[in-house]
């Protein structure tokens, strides 16, 4: 079952729509259950669907060169990941979305959910939402690469997602911070050695 009060206090353009607009918008989404390690999105997808973390944790990660994982994004409960280039660029997925936990995620099909913003300016808000999450969080993320040191980053990253740290793999927390995991090791020995 979604819990549209829970969408609503996520996502404040949701307070503005009627007991209609609710119904048609939940005409077009599916509740999709992942096990741990389960790969829902793979590389060179076109599928164009919009995610939301109902419960659980999903990372977004490509394959480089050398075959290694290079994890770039992590969402959890009440966050939202999708594929901007499949969305707005009309290109394949140039990353893989899984599952590492057992997860439930709120299905939105894109094309469906433009035919509805199109036909109803209500959800236009949603629309305009959504496209300015995700680029101030791009932007945000390639400033602080540019701006902050390696230490800044992975305190900024706790201070941020704190529950995670115990979630998430250490390898996968260094590739968003940009490092390798033994740099984030020395970094939290640095740490632990100024609070003593």
């Amino acid at each position: 079952m979604i819990d549209f009060e829970k969408l609503k206090h996520v996502f404040p353009f949701f307070q503005e729509l009627g007991t209609d607009d609710v119904f048609k918008f939940l005409e077009h989404t599916k509740l999709l259950k992942l096990n741990q390690g389960d790969i829902f999105l793979k590389q060179g997808s076109h599928k164009s669907n919009l995610y939301f973390v109902k419960d659980g944790l999903i990372r977004s990660y490509f394959v480089d060169e050398k075959g290694e994982e290079i994890t770039n994004r992590l969402r959890y409960e009440n966050q939202v990941m999708s594929c901007y280039e499949i969305d707005l660029l009309n290109e394949p997925s140039r990353f893989n979305l899984q599952a590492l936990e057992p997860t439930e995620l709120i299905v939105i099909d894109v094309k469906a959910m433009r035919q509805i913003v199109d036909d109803n300016p209500k959800f236009e808000a949603g629309r305009r939402f959504f496209l300015t999450t995700t680029l101030v969080e791009s932007l945000e993320a390639l400033d602080d690469f540019m701006l902050l040191s390696t230490e800044q980053r992975y305190l900024k990253f706790v201070k941020e997602h704190p529950e995670l740290l115990n979630r998430v793999p250490n390898k996968y927390i260094a590739n968003v911070l940009g490092i390798t995991p033994q740099s984030l090791s020395r970094i939290r020995k640095r740490i632990a050695t100024k609070k003593q």
